[in-house]
């Protein structure tokens, strides 16, 4: 019985760590650059929050419409006269009598009433639901703005962190060599054929690798915790880079680099068109204040009187009325005048403004094809480079293992291939920035 149980002990043992090993492998998810992206556009909280302008966009059309549609009040009242009011008759007699002096208020009153009115003619209100609907794109062009904004945060963390990965893979695969090397030098150094300093020298080589290596893999774990923020992904997960850097590295259009600048597709440019038909209607609104509002309106109103509300007969004193008023601004002393030239002025600094941008914009796309120009050379120059090094390296290995090559000789090749590999690493860097740099200037 008992080694039934510590059989079926084993096995329950063995399932929970399979499972527990599966639900690790879940937690770890896998993202591209695309994929970072992505979720990001769905769990950025400042994305929701420009999501929410739109909807709050919505409440003020609707907000702003009911002020035009028939509103209807209700209210009610109760006034208890401790002194009477009266009123004076005088005498009428011709004989010089005193005026008599009479009250028409019991001393409790109720009233209850309601009134119903309706807007029948403003300008006022006509531009004011024009805004606020025009109110409502502006937080949908903001909301593109902020999507492109986050876009580029993710790409600022993402390569960072890509590139710490290539490097990992880079110094595993030196790692890996120099190991190899060193095998095969300590067993020639055993055999009597060099000298232990020959040996010292691989070992310091491959601590030093291995040290920088474990740099890296910390560098790498704060970037990806920068990563998490950035797209909203919970901060106890995990996320591997799933891209590489030659699958980012596609050339650039010949159109990107040498086509005519059109920045008519930044979103930048987007939201200060909005605003700027906001401020011709502001500048509308301001002007349609000169004309009249007309509004119609009707009330019911019950009034009690009783000088005893509960022992007295109530006396039910209704009341009706319909009527009409219209309203107009004759003489406000300049302020009107003031309003609109402010408005003015505010339309007239905006253009200003946009005019900059543009100009700022299109000296971006400018310097970004320079930029990229001079990326692309300099990451093809490495390329060449890296390959020069391995080449000189592998001659000076091949040449030390014959015995005609000496230590120092390949202690230079192998610090001048790792230099070159940092230097092809820091170049694909420049060019997948200056890349994704053209693209953003160019609106894409």
């Amino acid at each position: 019985m008992d080694k039934f149980i510590r059989k079926a002990s084993l096995i329950v043992l063995i399932l929970t760590s399979i499972l527990r090993g599966s639900l690790s492998a879940q937690d770890i998810v896998r993202m591209s650059l695309d994929d970072a992206i992505n979720y990001a556009l769905k769990n950025t909280n400042s994305l929701k929050t420009a999501q929410n302008g739109i909807k709050d966009a919505e409440f003020l059309i609707k907000e702003n419409l009911a002020t035009g549609l028939p509103q209807v009040n209700a209210e009610a009242g109760y006034n208890y006269f401790y002194i009477i009011p009266k009123v004076v008759i005088p005498d009428f007699s011709g004989m010089g009598g005193e005026p008599t002096k009479v009250s028409f208020q019991q001393k409790n009153a109720l009233s209850a009433g309601i009134t119903a009115s309706q807007l029948i003619y403003s300008p006022s209100y006509n531009v004011a639901i024009r805004a606020s609907k025009l109110a409502r794109e502006l937080a949908k062009v903001q909301l593109t703005a902020k999507e492109v904004e986050v876009k580029n945060q993710v790409i600022n963390v993402y390569l960072p962190s890509l590139v710490l990965v290539e490097g990992i893979k880079s110094l595993d695969n030196n790692i890996s060599n120099l190991s190899k090397t060193l095998r095969d030098v300590t067993a020639t150094q055993k055999a009597g054929f060099i000298e232990q300093l020959d040996v010292d020298r691989l070992q310091l080589s491959l601590a030093n690798l291995q040290t920088e290596r474990e740099n890296l893999e910390r560098q790498k774990d704060v970037l990806l915790n920068a990563l998490k923020m950035t797209i909203g992904y919970p901060l106890d997960g995990s996320i591997l880079i799933a891209d590489d850097i030659i699958t980012l590295l596609k050339p650039a259009d010949e159109a990107d680099l040498m086509g005519k600048i059109d920045v008519s597709k930044r979103a930048e440019l987007s939201v200060l068109s909005t605003v700027e038909s906001l401020n011709l209607l502001n500048l509308e609104l301001v002007k349609a204040s000169a004309y009249p509002t007309v509004a119609g309106f009707t009330s019911l109103t019950e009034n009690v009187q009783a000088n005893n509300l509960f022992t007295q007969k109530w006396n039910f004193l209704p009341s009706g009325v319909l009527g009409f008023k219209a309203s107009i601004n004759i003489w406000d002393s300049g302020q009107r005048k003031a309003k609109v030239e402010r408005a003015q002025l505010a339309l007239m600094n905006l253009k200003l403004q946009r005019n900059d941008v543009e100009r700022g914009m299109t000296l971006q796309v400018m310097n970004a094809r320079i930029t990229y120009v001079n990326a692309q050379k300099r990451f093809e120059s490495q390329q060449k480079n890296v390959a020069l090094a391995e080449r000189i390296y592998n001659t000076t290995q091949i040449k030390y293992k014959n015995g005609v090559g000496s230590s120092l000789e390949t202690s230079t090749a192998e610090q001048q291939l790792y230099q070159s590999q940092f230097n092809v690493r820091s170049a694909q860097y420049d060019l997948i920035v200056a890349q994704r740099t053209l693209q953003t200037a160019l609106g894409k």
